[in-house]
């Protein structure tokens, strides 16, 4: 065989090598694992649903197939009910849970990656209102607001001196009454209003991101505690997507302008 030729076979197979290994991004760590095995809430919008082909999609099945494609391996995406989502983590039938907000009762069985999403009670306003209209906390004693029942939004404006929402059964419900006037401002979780002002309300109502309450929740992927070096893979993974913008970009395509992505 010439020069050429065994050089030639060489690179074939070290090109085979990889197709089948994998290949992760430039500064992510390379996964202890062969496939990324990721459990969902099957129903649970904009996260996470199924499709009516049985497809699932979200901007969690975006964020874990950019998670797998950073750490170099094939992603199997599945829903499993939430109430039984931790114990199937635990059971070794799932590896990670990419969308699960972090508490101190969760962290007592299951391990946190760094965050890499966070939720504030945040505001939202007509779109045509001036640029520095952005009312924050210190104003909605002044103004009509709105609120959903029974959502963390409500409990945080209930809790305000001198608030005295209007409230409301759905979401729609509210944002119409804003768009018609009859409302100065919705008090809101802000993953919900950056998803629903962005699909259902384009051009016509617009995210303020004030934070109402200085207390945001933090979303992160949930593992085994044992499984320290899936976790430090995981963490290089997302600090790589903060870097090259893949983070933001699906973060935009769900959520508009809404601010969501931790301090690095």
């Amino acid at each position: 065989m010439g020069v050429t030729r065994r050089v030639s076979a060489a690179l074939a197979v070290c090109l085979g090598l990889l197709l089948v290994a994998g290949s992760a991004l430039p500064g992510a760590a390379t996964a202890p694992l062969s496939v990324l095995r990721v459990g969902a809430d099957p129903d649970y919008r904009p996260t996470s649903w199924t499709e009516k082909s049985g497809k699932m999609v979200g901007s969690d099945v975006d964020f874990a197939t950019s998670l797998a494609s950073h750490l170099g391996v094939p992603l199997h995406y599945e829903g499993v009910a939430w109430d039984g989502i931790i114990p199937a983590l635990l059971a070794h039938k799932i590896d990670a849970i990419t969308a699960m907000v972090i508490t101190d009762k969760r962290k007592e069985v299951v391990a946190f990656s760094r965050p890499y999403a966070f939720q504030t009670i945040t505001t939202v306003v007509r779109a045509n209102s001036p640029a520095t209209f952005n009312p924050g906390r210190a104003d909605l004693a002044k103004l009509k607001v709105g609120v959903m029942v029974s959502t963390a939004a409500a409990q945080a404006v209930a809790a305000m001196p001198g608030v005295r929402p209007v409230s409301y059964n759905t979401v729609a419900d509210e944002y119409n009454d804003l768009i018609l006037g009859r409302l100065d401002v919705v008090a809101i979780e802000s993953v919900n209003a950056g998803y629903t002002t962005k699909t259902v309300f384009p051009g016509k109502l617009r995210v303020t991101n004030q934070d109402l309450t200085g207390q945001p929740s933090y979303t992160a992927v949930a593992l085994r505690k044992d499984d320290a070096p899936l976790r430090e893979a995981i963490n290089a993974a997302i600090g790589a997507m903060m870097k090259d913008g893949s983070l933001e970009r699906i973060n935009r395509k769900w959520y508009g302008n809404v601010k969501m992505i931790p301090a690095q």
